[in-house]
């Protein structure tokens, strides 16, 4: 009966955290598809309007801002636990993602000089901020004790994510059509999104779904913690008895004394 029932608490706590980990990588891919998917679809726009310099990089903030409220709707759906304020998390990510476009954009609006130690220590730390602005704004917002591992994650799953908007470059051109331009973006968007969500799965699911030992141990019908032993359970309980009072039919019952 120990067996069986550490195998049941195994198999429940299994199954809740696969539902959560699904959960979580199909919402988030839908917002960070989406988001992606207008803020590329401004920018794009802006470069067949010939819009340039400070009104680029505007247009570029509020695309970020799009993606980054989109990003956070989804990433709120895919929470089970422990949420955050549902106001305070949008608002933060998406200002911290429209400065990610800031920083991202920059660069190729206003031109740097590669060649210049200055310029490639500049790209350097802004690479890091553009990294580290969404998961840092986002983990201020609950800012509880444990969760500060949701920074460096996140900072990584972009750093890998992020790869994908390069991907379209080698296929296009400035005589490429803006269709193919768009589908290309949008595709490597929805292959970032999915990516992004995939590895922050786990790290999400630690912070934010409620523990499972507690239930599932009470289904087997023992206390978290509880070792087991034969008769400490309900079921185990029942059964020590049974075969206690098996093991004595026939046999005279010891003296008992009376307390006074």
């Amino acid at each position: 009966m120990h067996g069986s029932a550490r195998n049941a608490v195994g198999a429940n706590r299994r199954r809740p955290d696969r539902h959560y980990r699904h959960r979580w990588i199909l919402a988030v891919s839908v917002g960070e598809g989406v988001g992606f998917t207008l803020a590329a679809s401004l920018a794009i726009l802006g470069t067949v309007a010939g819009i340039d310099g400070a009104g680029r990089l505007a247009l570029a903030m509020v695309g970020g801002a799009l993606e980054g409220a989109a990003l956070a709707s989804g990433q709120y759906l895919g929470m089970r636990a422990r949420r955050p304020a549902a106001g305070r998390w949008i608002g933060a990510t998406a200002l911290a993602a429209a400065l990610a476009w800031l920083l991202g954009m920059t660069p190729s609006t206003v031109g740097v000089d590669l060649g210049e130690p200055v310029t490639l220590i500049a790209l350097g730390f802004g690479g890091v901020v553009l990294l580290v602005a969404i998961p840092a704004a986002q983990w201020l917002v609950p800012a509880r004790p444990g969760t500060l591992r949701w920074v460096p994650v996140n900072a990584g799953a972009w750093s890998v994510a992020i790869l994908w908007t390069f991907a379209p470059s080698p296929f296009i051109d400035e005589h490429s059509p803006v269709a193919v331009v768009a589908a290309l973006y949008v595709l490597a968007g929805v292959l970032m999104a999915v990516t992004f969500a995939s590895l922050t799965a786990g790290v999400a699911g630690s912070l934010f779904v409620p523990g499972t030992t507690h239930e599932a141990a009470r289904e087997a019908g023992r206390e978290p913690g509880d070792r087991g032993a034969p008769g400490t359970s309900a079921a185990g309980s029942g059964g020590g008895t049974d075969h206690a009072s098996a093991g004595t039919r026939g046999q005279p019952s010891a003296p008992t004394r009376r307390l006074p």
